[in-house]
């Protein structure tokens, strides 16, 4: 199903609102990311296969309004208008009446998830996990602020003073946001705020020709200089009264500055950004509060700011010049990720790969569907860490693709040596995995091994072992090692051919739904 969609609203934005809607978690920015690298996009298969990866049942069927009362709900409907397809959000039967046009112009393709059926992606998880984070280092931030600014109330309960430094914090905080923007990191909070005044405003104003400052120092790094510098000094004025002498009459120089971001935002550039402009307020605020405040300056005053806004522009260049190189990598892993989701590009490289022989033996040790038309083989070692960690990635992978991949496990061992630790192992498995009947037993068999790695405690649990001879599996598996060129464990095989450099398992669990569907991969 490679059915284009000429998108009224971004596919992502559909998938990820129709998902939060049946009761799932999604992370906003994954959910963007992976339905836009994938190789379809914006094909419908784009949806099906980020399902896939989220273990979700579901069904996409193609249809008339007969069947309306026996799809689950919501469900994601395709409407075929013309010159122009998208995918709708049916949330009940009932809404199908409301929505004549949808109705009218639904093709039949109608996607929904089967009953109590949930998307799970563990790397979706971790993504929540950093976006939790990032919130709470943002919160302890924002509330270490709050608590420095409770504490200079307390030493200095002054109301003009008082409403000043809150005005210098709130800088602190915007300023933060327009450097942040600037740089291209927004988050959803400052997008919403940001559009709720213009369409793009603060990106186009933060990152025109004007906005690029001089010296590799913009607008929004002055502000950031100059409002922690000014909280510092707030908070140092507390127990050091003459060092506040300073800001005010600073903060009636803002009236230039003001004029001149008034004047840019609605002449020069004609686009207006909420972050300059919540920056031009606090700036009016400060400089009606600086009328209050204003006294004779002390030279204490204006070294302690000198020193304070040249610390601060230390500190915030080198942090700028990372997070640029950081930004600027984005696109380019972003291009990669679409790259290597490519199916075609995939079997390219595969079909340029080694090629070992994959033939199954009696009593083979192979888990999952043995009719799934991918088999991965891992030739490893049983007490290998990195064998154990992409053996917990290959279980992942036979869970979430049941039916479509099986693995083949293939051992290093010294099959003339009795007593090596390599040769004692596989020869206790073999054991084992020959009265092994049920086929995730044996799947479990391996998990135990690769989780505890130790003889003794697997024996606690595997302690039935089969009385067969299995000295000419251990041969074959010692002679496949040896004939297949196997220089470091793990090292993976694709229907026989080795997985290329440039992939991993946690990469091809992105293609895995679209190689399955190919009658031959190789």
């Amino acid at each position: 199903m490679k059915q284009q969609l000429h998108l009224q609203t971004e596919l992502s934005v559909i998938v990820y609102n129709w998902l939060i809607t049946a009761g799932n978690k999604i992370n906003k920015d994954y959910c963007t990311q992976e339905i836009t690298t994938h190789a379809d996009y914006p094909a419908v298969t784009a949806v099906v296969d980020f399902l896939d990866a989220g273990n979700m049942a579901y069904q996409a069927v193609q249809a008339d309004a007969s069947y309306i009362h026996e799809f689950n709900y919501p469900l994601l409907a395709h409407i075929k208008m013309p010159g122009n397809e998208y995918l709708h959000i049916i949330q009940n039967a009932t809404a199908w009446d409301a929505q004549k046009e949808t109705t009218k112009y639904w093709s039949g393709i109608t996607i929904f998830p089967e009953k109590n059926a949930y998307w799970q992606n563990e790397e979706n998880n971790i993504a929540t996990a950093t976006a939790q984070k990032q919130t709470y280092l943002f919160t302890a931030w924002c509330g270490i602020g709050l608590l420095l600014f409770l504490a200079s109330i307390y030493y200095s309960p002054l109301l003009w003073y008082n409403i000043f430094g809150f005005l210098g914090l709130a800088g602190v905080f915007i300023s933060a946001a327009a450097f942040a923007t600037e740089l291209g990191i927004q988050s959803n909070t400052v997008k919403q705020v940001c559009g709720a005044v213009s369409k793009g405003g603060c990106e186009a104003v933060l990152k025109s020709k004007i906005a690029k400052g001089a010296f590799g120092i913009t607008p929004s790094d002055i502000a950031v200089i100059y409002f922690a510098a000014q909280f510092t000094i707030y908070l140092a004025a507390a127990f050091f009264p003459n060092v506040f002498s300073i800001l005010p009459y600073m903060a009636l120089a803002g009236i230039a500055i003001i004029g001149t971001s008034i004047y840019t935002q609605a002449v020069v550039i004609k686009q207006w950004c909420a972050l300059c402009l919540s920056i031009a307020g606090i700036l009016l605020l400060q400089v009606l509060t600086a009328l209050f405040l204003l006294g004779s300056i002390s030279i204490v005053s204006f070294i302690t700011f000198g020193a304070a806004a040249l610390f601060f522009t230390a500190a915030l260049l080198p942090i700028k010049k990372l997070l640029k190189s950081y930004v600027a990598t984005k696109p380019k892993l972003t291009e990669l990720k679409k790259w290597q989701s490519d199916p075609n590009i995939f079997l390219a490289q595969l079909e340029k790969e080694q090629t070992v022989d994959i033939s199954i033996w009696e009593n083979d040790l192979v888990i999952g569907n043995p009719n799934a038309p991918i088999m991965i083989t891992v030739a490893c070692n049983p007490y290998c860490g990195p064998c154990a960690k992409a053996h917990q990635e290959l279980d992942h992978i036979l869970k979430i693709f049941e039916g479509r991949v099986k693995v083949q496990l293939r051992f290093l061992c010294k099959a003339t040596d009795d007593n090596h630790l390599t040769t004692i192992a596989l020869k206790s498995m073999l054991e084992q995995s020959d009265i092994l009947k049920i086929n995730s037993d044996l799947h479990t068999m391996f998990i135990d091994w690769f989780h505890w790695m130790d003889i003794i405690r697997w024996r606690k649990k595997w302690n039935k072992v089969s009385t067969k001879n299995v000295k000419d599996q251990l041969v074959k598996h010692d002679n496949w090692v040896r004939e297949s060129n196997i220089t470091y464990t793990p090292t993976f095989f694709i229907n026989g051919k080795k997985l290329p450099s440039k992939y991993n398992l946690k990469t091809i669990k992105k293609i895995i739904p679209q190689l399955a569907h190919k009658s031959k991969i190789v």
